[in-house]
């Protein structure tokens, strides 16, 4: 995990947003490898295992719809995903969270100097020098509009993803998520079809 990243994070649980601290034990450049994200809130400590960072009880489900039915995924590239996203110049984060996360190494770099954030990834999605890797199967452990843009994968393009994704954008940029059938409550409406939803947060 990317340490600058723990700046936007906030504890998980039901409480009031507040920073996070992080505690390293081995770092490879500006990554943790190993470590812990502590809450000063609430004193719940989370461990960072080979570079991804456990926001989750022991043994939770690690996706954010386990067990769900989901749509496929629509049929669109990285390419396409980043012309949505529509992300103008370097800084910042972004996340993609569930079945998106298959597209974060191609995000990196077709995007340059955007640091790319995998919310409960699929399987073989590992952390990179601008790709963190988080598990958080009961919300987005970001703070309220600190997000340049995030898209959802097909597996979570439903309640409560669609409402975490809307609460951690920046007012005027853009979520997608792949589903055309998902809210877009909280955005104005950009687009919608092909099994994508595309819209823009909207100020207030």
């Amino acid at each position: 995990m990317f340490i600058e990243l723990t700046e936007i994070l906030r504890c998980p649980r039901d409480h009031a947003e507040s920073y996070l601290v992080a505690a390293p034990i081995t770092m490879d450049g500006r990554r943790i490898v190993r470590g812990v994200v502590g809450c000063p809130e609430c004193q719940a400590e989370f461990p960072i295992v080979d570079g991804v960072a456990y926001f989750g009880a022991p043994g939770e489900a690690r996706g954010p719809a386990a067990g769900a039915s989901a749509p496929p995924a629509p049929g669109y590239d990285a390419s396409g995903l980043a012309a949505f996203l529509n992300l103008d110049g370097p800084g910042g984060y972004a996340a993609l969270v569930g079945r998106a996360a298959r597209f974060g190494e191609e995000m990196v770099a077709l995007i340059p100097g955007v640091h790319f954030v995998a919310v409960n990834p699929p399987a073989g999605v590992v952390p990179g020098a601008m790709l963190s890797v988080l598990v958080s199967p009961r919300g987005l452990p970001f703070k309220s509009s600190h997000l340049r843009a995030v898209a959802l994968g097909a597996d979570c393009a439903a309640p409560p993803w669609l409402a975490e994704a809307v609460r951690v954008l920046l007012p005027g940029l853009r979520l997608v998520a792949e589903d055309e059938r998902a809210s877009s409550q909280g955005l104005t409406e950009l687009a919608r079809g092909a099994g994508l939803l595309v819209g823009e947060k909207r100020p207030g």
